[in-house]
């Protein structure tokens, strides 16, 4: 497990970052055609020289446009082309990630000129892209021109670079996760809790009679025994981002399946082969044998598997706090009288506490070879960045003004009802494809909101914090009070050359095995026997090299 100083950095930085943005001269030159290559200059309509960044990026429904204005004209171009001197040019967008890497892939392929600045998940094609030599090393930028402020947040979280880090070098710049922004803890039914006479759970042992409570005295009152304990999904896995079942095993060790953890000498061991995950599949067991989990257990996806709480069939998920707004919100709309509130994870019998940790990124930033201006784009990268620490000069009140606030009275509304044409929410149109934010922070400004109920001092504590409603912030402080309990997937590198070859094979093995033992069809011992196979079918070669990039990145031999 992981003890994160997330709420002593979040302090440190507010107390001693000022709103200082660098001052950057622009590039002498100008051209009369339309710039095609970052390293060309222009004019605006002023006459002030422009430096042009190209990018692509996926372009998802819930981007949204005002009527006339597209991903290169918009608020977000305007303003950089008027405040910083830079023409955002987007080459392309895509309508998913699929399509997105398939475009990245030819390009590469092909010899065709990458975009100058351009953001990857995939850890296979990061590799790919930098083992081609067709992006920079970003190191002596960060230091010649990243403001103290990222400086700061780089060296707090260096972990974060290790998906783009190669011999020692660092070729990408994280877009960070919210740090424990996917975090689960327990959604209960707190009518049906009140109904029965039940207090929370404070352990998996209050938890069980909770859920046999649930299945057999009929809670939501229908006459009929058609009700289940705990939503679970584990197609994709038993540690997930929503019905995630990882806080089970939490309850009995260090480790949750699927997930790259330290062990007790400091290398990474692989999560699912550890002793203490066959006590976690004994007690999902026995839960399934007792009707505490849905039937279909073993089939059921993130989005199929919400449906029974969604439905009132269920009385308990493991979500993030933002689930309040989904599944959490349907759930109460489709069943009238239901209230659904947050608690704490459970602890095991020997009060042992574990979750799965969301990541510190969800993407690496990586630059063409050839681009010439990564000064402007780092004065770009803490303008947006002065937003959420509330020291913009730019953005005082919220982002653009009829987006996602107007000003009424000398005062800015925020309400979406009240502005016109309704609140579109800019934030989408940066680089980072929302508002950025810092591992930690949002949670931790959330605690804050929640516990002294202060007024929130900004558009950004308003519309991602106070605007999502109580139950948001009250899920966020708990995730936030249980962050010692994080158990993250410490392998944030590209396939193995093992993995490539045999992956797939482990893991089908490992997910249908998994299914056998709960639904009972084999014994518990045959967990014993998945370790003996994964580790002869390529487990030990894989943990072998996991551990060699693990140790590459950190610098070691």
């Amino acid at each position: 497990m992981k003890m994160i100083g997330g709420r002593k950095l979040f302090k440190k930085l507010l107390a001693s970052m000022t709103g200082m943005i660098m001052a950057i001269g622009m590039l002498a030159g100008c051209t009369d055609k339309e710039p095609t290559s970052s390293n060309s200059t222009s004019q605006s309509k002023d006459g002030n020289q422009l430096v042009t960044i190209t990018t692509a990026r996926t372009l998802k429904d819930d981007t949204k446009f005002r009527q006339g204005e597209d991903v290169n004209n918009n608020p977000v171009t305007r303003w950089a082309e008027k405040e910083l001197g830079i023409k955002l040019k987007t080459l392309w967008t895509a309508p998913n990630d699929e399509q997105y890497y398939n475009k990245i892939r030819l390009a590469l392929s092909s010899g065709q000129e990458l975009p100058d600045v351009f953001m990857v998940s995939d850890g296979l094609l990061i590799n790919d892209l930098i083992r081609s030599g067709k992006v920079m090393s970003v190191d002596k930028a960060i230091e010649q021109y990243a403001s103290p402020r990222l400086k700061e947040i780089f060296n707090k979280f260096p972990e974060a670079f290790y998906p783009a880090t190669v011999d020692g070098n660092r070729y990408g710049i994280p877009r960070f996760s919210g740090g424990n922004g996917s975090d689960s803890l327990l959604w209960i039914r707190k009518d049906w809790l009140d109904k029965l006479g039940l207090q929370p759970p404070k352990t998996i042992e209050d938890l069980e009679k909770i859920m046999d409570a649930f299945v057999n005295q009929d809670p939501d009152g229908n006459g009929k025994k058609d009700t289940i304990g705990l939503t679970l999904a584990s197609k994709n896995g038993l540690a997930t981002w929503l019905a995630d079942g990882s806080f089970v095993f939490g309850a009995y060790g260090n480790y949750v399946p699927s997930s790259w953890s330290k062990g007790e000498d400091g290398s990474l061991v692989y999560g699912s082969v550890q002793p203490s995950i066959k006590k976690g599949l004994a007690k999902l067991r026995e839960w399934y044998e007792k009707g505490y989990l849905d039937k279909e257990i073993g089939i059921l996806d993130e989005q199929t598997a919400i449906k029974s709480f969604v439905a009132g069939k269920s009385g308990i998920i493991a979500a993030p706090p933002w689930g309040a707004g989904w599944p959490i919100a349907d759930a109460i709309k489709n069943n009238p009288g239901a209230i659904v509130e947050p608690y704490p994870l459970p602890s095991g019998s020997d009060g042992k506490i574990g979750r799965r940790g969301e990541g510190l990124t969800v993407g690496m930033f990586l630059f063409n070879k050839n681009f010439k201006h990564m000064d402007k784009f780092f004065e770009y990268w803490d303008a947006i960045y002065s937003y959420i620490f509330n020291d913009s000069r730019y953005f005082k009140y919220g982002l653009f003004e009829g987006y996602d606030y107007v000003m009424k009275d000398g005062q800015p509304v925020y309400d979406p009802n009240q502005i016109p044409r309704g609140k579109i929410d800019p934030g989408k149109y940066f680089l980072t494809t929302d508002i950025p934010t810092v591992p930690y922070m949002l949670y931790n400004l959330a605690e804050e909101l929640y516990t002294t109920k202060r007024k929130p001092k900004n558009a950004y504590e308003y519309t991602k914090i106070v605007s999502q409603g109580e139950p948001y912030m009250k899920a966020a402080t708990i995730v936030n009070q249980q962050n010692q309990y994080r158990i993250e997937n410490e392998f944030s590198g590209p396939p193995t050359k093992t993995m490539q070859k045999r992956g797939e094979f482990l893991t089908k093995m490992e997910r249908e095995t998994f299914a056998n033992i709960i639904y009972g069809r084999v014994p518990l011992s045959e967990f014993d026997n998945f370790v003996e196979k994964w580790e002869g079918s390529g487990g030990q070669e894989i943990t072998k090299e996991v551990n060699e990039w693990y140790r590459s990145v950190k610098g070691e031999k």
